[in-house]
């Protein structure tokens, strides 16, 4: 079973949009950042045989985001979690996983640093301290035996792609 976490697109400077709208959860893409998203989502693609589920932060940013890879990976099912918020900690996601995926064997999950590569580092090790740097509109591949048992320790790192590999 595969879980990538990807990283949100580049969103509008948190300064500039707070001038406006002090909510952070509101900070939508900007132009390069759903151009980034779109090509790393085919990049995705070529790598998936099938997605079964997306999953996303409720913030604009992350839901922008997970809509256009919805458009091209073409997943069984959408959902919303809180447990992807910035702040969320790695159980609650695990939590959330355990109780959601169910015959999912590929899901894709979108959300925000430094809660994705906390995530990834203590799903890979046991840590709360991360040693993982997920870029904006970047991916890791963590390859699990199943999602009902997931927790620290319970995952394999398959890869790890950050959208400067891949511009020209």
């Amino acid at each position: 079973m595969k879980l990538i976490l990807f990283r949100h697109g580049l969103a509008v400077e948190r300064e500039a949009f707070f001038l406006k709208n002090p909510d952070d959860s509101q900070r939508p893409l900007v132009p390069k950042g759903r151009a980034r998203t779109r090509m790393m989502g085919q990049i995705l693609q070529k790598r998936l045989a099938k997605v079964d589920m997306v999953v996303t932060s409720p913030y604009l940013r992350s839901l922008e985001t997970a809509k256009i890879l919805g458009q091209i990976l073409k997943p069984t099912s959408f959902h919303e979690s809180v447990e992807l918020i910035p702040s969320g900690p790695p159980q609650a996601f695990a939590a959330w996983l355990k109780s959601k995926a169910g015959a999912a064997t590929t899901i894709v999950a979108v959300g925000h640093e430094p809660q994705l590569s906390l995530f990834a580092t203590w799903s890979l090790s046991g840590y709360l301290e991360s040693f993982i740097e997920l870029k904006k509109s970047g991916a890791i591949c963590l390859a699990v035996e199943n999602f009902e048992e997931y927790g620290p320790k319970s995952a394999e790192l398959k890869w790890h792609l950050q959208p400067q590999f891949f511009e020209g």
